[in-house]
């Protein structure tokens, strides 16, 4: 996993910093029609939800997991692209993705699988809100810090309804599912 006390986050003001959200939430509200996402990437994405509740779960459930791991993929996209040239890579989430991948091969697993199970693993591996002190994953990758990128996800996921059968913080923790396997996408474009 990615160091705790690493930070490598965007220093933007109060005005600057909601404008730079409202214009996230825009152009992913626009991507979900417009921006066009590879076929095995949403394969990908369509495991998120059933993989972190290790259950079945109702088509509505399914259906809402699939869209807000689409959310969560575009938000880490339009946020790279936000700050594209000005942060670093994550180091850290660099050498665990290549620890994943070879032991994928290792173990004749596809690398698309060992990138989903890493993104699954990361999404549970913290708390849904954790605070700057917990650090983890929503703290440690560069961009935006973790309690912005909290802001963000409530935002987009609050115009979606999520289904009765689906606890919000499973609903959440698929938006960060998205949002990490995206983050992987970018390390291995690196």
């Amino acid at each position: 996993m990615p160091a705790a006390g690493r930070n490598d986050q965007a220093e933007l003001s109060g005005d600057e910093l909601e404008v730079a959200i409202t214009e996230v939430e825009q152009i992913v509200i626009e991507g979900m029609s417009e921006a066009p996402i590879a076929r095995d990437t949403l394969e990908q994405l369509q495991v998120g939800l059933p993989s972190l509740t290790q259950g079945e779960c109702s088509k509505a459930a399914v259906v809402a997991g699939q869209t807000a791991a689409r959310l969560g993929y575009l938000s880490r996209a339009a946020e790279s692209a936000m700050f594209e040239g000005d942060l670093d890579p994550d180091a850290d989430l660099h050498q665990t993705l290549a620890s994943w991948l070879a032991e994928a091969e290792k173990d004749g697993l596809s690398s698309g699988d060992a990138m989903a199970d890493l993104a699954a693993t990361m999404a549970s591996s913290e708390s849904v809100d954790p605070s700057a002190k917990e650090g983890g994953p929503t703290w440690t990758l560069p961009g935006f810090d973790g309690q912005v990128r909290g802001r963000l996800r409530d935002n987009l996921l609050l115009r979606m309804q999520c289904p009765p059968d689906l606890l919000v913080d499973d609903f959440k923790r698929t938006w960060k599912y998205g949002y990490f396997l995206c983050a992987l996408d970018e390390l291995c474009e690196d």
